[in-house]
């Protein structure tokens, strides 16, 4: 399970209908460029989809507040690109709503495939 701390509290990061609905028109590419950037791990898509995955908590954290926690962690040395390509593989490409379209997705890439299967060990 996949969480995040803010304002001192740990929040489970999930998706609701909102928080897809935010993260599938992010870009032109649609869900399909969605899934493709949690499975290379984007940096900058991070604080993008722990923010709509704190939506489903009703406490309405902006972007901002969650960059700056993202930040604190990040100067602390307490964030990595581990971090990051893990909850997005977490979040995204294995939510009950993305799974099976990034399952398609990678089917026949071996490459791909074997990226996530590190991942995840």
């Amino acid at each position: 399970m996949a969480t995040f701390e803010i304002d001192g509290k740990e929040y489970e990061l999930k998706l609701n209908y909102e928080a897809v609905k935010r993260l599938s028109n992010l870009y032109e590419g649609g869900v399909y460029e969605l899934i493709g950037r949690s499975i290379a791990g984007d940096f900058e898509l991070y604080s993008i989809v722990v923010h709509a995955s704190l939506f489903h908590t009703g406490e309405n954290f902006t972007l901002a507040q969650v960059e700056k926690e993202i930040e604190n962690l990040f100067n602390a040395g307490n964030f990595d690109f581990d971090v990051a390509a893990k909850t997005l593989d977490e979040v995204v490409t294995q939510s009950f709503f993305f799974a099976k379209t990034a399952q398609r997705l990678i089917k026949d890439r071996p490459e791909a495939i074997e990226q996530l299967e590190q991942l995840r060990a």
